[in-house]
């Protein structure tokens, strides 16, 4: 069978048709649906996610989706088959073991390109192997702060890993998607192995270099300061924004304490231009105000934490 970016029309939706039909009859509570029928602040929360990308939306291919959107499936879109699955914080076993649960359920009425030397067949030949893609979503404000940043990037990429902040290269944010660049060579289960150990060494050396750079009374006072001044501000674009959602959670637990948590981490996708725009309907010349009061929301119920003792 050849690989979609080489497929005509008839033959995408031939086997879009064949898939969907498979699909459906998985034993999950499953949403089918084509792009343009699907709401438009879900998409959004698919595409700042980095699930769908605009050409898959502008081609109206077709996915499906569990109702809590644990996992999603896309058709026809690099291969055959896309299958993601997405959650808070670093489950990783508890991921990847939903994902092969599909899979082996899909190949139990599919036959996938196999080679018994090279394993699975992909479009792409970094993903030839396992077909495995592991990824998360890091804060890296102490490593940026601290110089060490490039060092670490090239350290990662040396040993199959790479780094890419979630707002371009030249971005302040401490925010960085990290994932596997090869899946050839090992098993699923090595690779997630491996990946959590990646992750831990990450969590650790950001932890170090956050230690050391607060450590420093007169960058702990400039970044407070730039807390406090949130509150006056009236405007703020998302990549912005992505800078203070990284600093103000390198400040959490030990000098600070923000509530709701994990919705102010959501900003990253609820506050970004196209969310705003097509969920809420605001308009283009008000979304960095609008960004802004959510910001101060949080701002409001940050609690601050014996700040006395750090800063004497």
């Amino acid at each position: 069978m050849t690989f979609p970016h080489l497929l005509s029309e008839n033959e995408r939706t031939e086997i879009d048709n064949k898939l969907s039909l498979i699909i459906k009859k998985l034993p999950y509570e499953i949403q089918f649906e084509k792009i343009e029928s699907m709401e438009k602040d879900l998409v959004m929360i698919y595409i700042t996610n980095h699930v769908l990308t605009r050409e898959f939306i502008t081609n109206g291919r077709i996915l499906a989706h569990d109702d809590n959107g644990s996992w999603v499936i896309l058709l026809n879109e690099d291969d055959h088959i896309c299958i993601y699955s997405i959650e808070n914080g670093y489950n990783i076993k508890t991921i990847l073991a939903r994902l092969l649960m599909i899979i082996s359920e899909i190949e139990d009425k599919v036959d996938f390109s196999y080679d018994e030397e090279m394993g699975y067949l992909t479009s792409s030949v970094l993903n030839v192997g396992t077909g495995l893609r592991l990824s998360a979503l890091v804060n890296l404000h102490g490593i940026v702060s601290t110089k060490k940043i490039e060092k670490f990037i090239e350290t990662a990429n040396a040993i199959g890993y790479s780094i890419i902040n979630i707002n371009k290269e030249n971005s302040e944010s401490g925010l960085f998607y990290v994932y596997n660049i090869y899946s050839l060579g090992l098993s699923e289960d090595e690779m997630a192995a491996d990946f959590k150990q990646f992750l831990l060494k990450t969590l650790n050396l950001e932890i170090e270099s956050r230690e050391e750079y607060f450590n420093n009374k007169e960058e702990l006072e400039i970044s407070l300061e730039e807390v406090f001044e949130l509150s006056i501000k009236e405007k703020m674009d998302w990549s912005t924004m992505l800078y203070y959602i990284s600093l103000i959670d390198s400040l959490n637990k030990k000098y600070i304490e923000i509530e709701e948590l994990q919705k102010f981490r959501n900003l990253i996708y609820t506050a970004h231009d196209d969310y705003l725009f097509y969920k809420n309907h605001i308009e283009k010349e008000f979304l960095d105000k609008v960004r802004m009061n959510m910001i101060k929301y949080f701002i409001s119920h940050i609690k601050y934490r014996n700040l006395k003792n750090h800063l004497k």
